[in-house]
This record gives C-alpha cells, sequence and structure tokens, in this order.
C-alpha cells in the first residue's frame, strides 16, 4: 500500500527526541520524549490567500493540492501549482483532465471483511506509536479488496487533502471508493469525504449529528465505532455493507 508521507526511514522530515521530565506513579522522571514536527504554511489561489494550514511537513504539494480541490473546487476545474517561495504555495485552478467518475455501484463489503480490512487499516505501520500525535486515513477500494494509499497527519482534514492530492497527481478520482479514518466523523470531515466523491467513509470512532445528516443528504454510506469485533451503521442507502450475518 502506497504512503502520502514518507516512511520514517528515508529522508522525510524525523520525529524530534527532547529531554523532559514526567510525573508518573507519584515519583519524577527524566526522559527522552519523541515530539512531532508541526510546520505552518500559506495557500494562494489566484492571487488571494485563502487559507493557513498547519502540517507534519512532508509532500506538502499534495496537502495543498489536495485542500483546494475539496473546499474551493469548481466543477470541471483542479488546482494546478505555480510556484512555491518558502512557506507561500501559489496554486491556480485549470480544466480537470481526469478520466470521468465512476458510475458503476462499487461491491459491497460484508460485516467480517469490513472489521478484517479496519483491523489491518489501524495495524499498519505509522507514527502513532512513537507520537500519540497522528490521525490516519486510507483509501479501500471495494472491487480488488485493497487498500490502494494511506495517508497520516496531525490535523484529521489534513489526511483527506492529502488523499484527495494523492489522486489528483495520479490522474484518478476518488469516486466510488471506501474511505477508512482514524478520527470522530464530524461534519466537516464528512463534507470533505462527500466532496472527494467517496461512496462510504467508515471511521473506527465516533460520529456526531451533524456528520449523520451530511452524510444521508448526499446518500454517502457512513459507518462508526468500527473496532475489535463491531460497528455501527448509521446511513447505508445504497447498501454497501452487506448482513453476511458472520
Amino acid at each position: 500500500m502506497e504512503s502520502t508521507t514518507s516512511s520514517q526511514s528515508d529522508d522525510s522530515p524525523q520525529l524530534c527526541e527532547l529531554p523532559c521530565q514526567q510525573f508518573k506513579k507519584n515519583t519524577w522522571h527524566e526522559f527522552t520524549d519523541t515530539v512531532t514536527p508541526e510546520h505552518g504554511l500559506d495557500v494562494i489561489l489566484d492571487g488571494t490567500q485563502i487559507a493557513s494550514l498547519t502540517a507534519f511537513p512532508d509532500k506538502l504539494e499534495q496537502l495543498v493540492l489536495g485542500h483546494i480541490l475539496l473546499d474551493h473546487g469548481q466543477p470541471e476545474r483542479c488546482p494546478e501549482l505555480e510556484k512555491q517561495e518558502n512557506d507561500r504555495w501559489f496554486l491556480r485552478l485549470v480544466k480537470d483532465t481526469r478520466p470521468a467518475a465512476k458510475t458503476t455501484a462499487p461491491r459491497p463489503l460484508t460485516g467480517s471483511e469490513l472489521l478484517d480490512s479496519m483491523s489491518q487499516f489501524i495495524q499498519s505501520e505509522g507514527r502513532w506509536e512513537a507520537t500519540g500525535c497522528f490521525h490516519r486515513a486510507a483509501v479501500f477500494d471495494p472491487e480488488t479488496r485493497e487498500f490502494l494509499v494511506q495517508t497520516e497527519d496531525i490535523g484529521r482534514h489534513n489526511c483527506l487533502d492529502r488523499l484527495a492530492g494523492w489522486a489528483l497527481q495520479n490522474g484518478r478520482r476518488l469516486d466510488g471508493l471506501f474511505l477508512f479514518v482514524s478520527a470522530r466523523a464530524t461534519a466537516s470531515l464528512v463534507q470533505k469525504a462527500i466532496n472527494a466523491g467517496f461512496a462510504c467513509m467508515i471511521s473506527r470512532s465516533a460520529v456526531t449529528t451533524q456528520g449523520i445528516a451530511r452524510a444521508r443528504k448526499a446518500k454517502m454510506t457512513l459507518v462508526g465505532f468500527a473496532r475489535e469485533h463491531r460497528f455501527t451503521v448509521f446511513d447505508d442507502p445504497e447498501q454497501h455493507i452487506q448482513h453476511d450475518h458472520s
């Protein structure tokens, strides 16, 4: 499975090791903790600054492309990078030449397949284990039953932006694919998933009332609390989740 952030073994930004003091079990300890770098950047579209983002400083072009596509996109248009000046990213909208969106219904997932896929998603290697600081998200192809790409960032919205940027750079769309996330399915995160074209959003965490409302309005399947031996289906108008009674 591809990743939109570089692995920790290559030239990507490294996690920081910092001396700290910890109070634990009524005793003070001196130790070294692993801390995540955080980087700020400005996004300028057609000469107007439209966003200031904070993110893990790796593959930032995917982040800004996806942010524009999901939050400031227009029909038949997509963002293109013009230039970068330090922490300022300049973009413009151009004609979207990607193939048309899929129109065929995706294969439904059985309950056991959903839980197995969530387990694979959560157990895959990442920076959360060392820092406790990262959200993650991944694109799942229901036809092949495989994850296509996974991302992680300190911001949950950044994760979806990165996935959209990855799709744009690879000349493909996310329509009809399934989204796995570690974060809560709030209204804003659900809306990003809808804007990206996902048919189904599966969260390991909780959902909110407004998240459910937006999913229902868009007729997108929404699943929450997918962990261990259970999950909850909050909306599934297209029956992307199959009742296998397993």
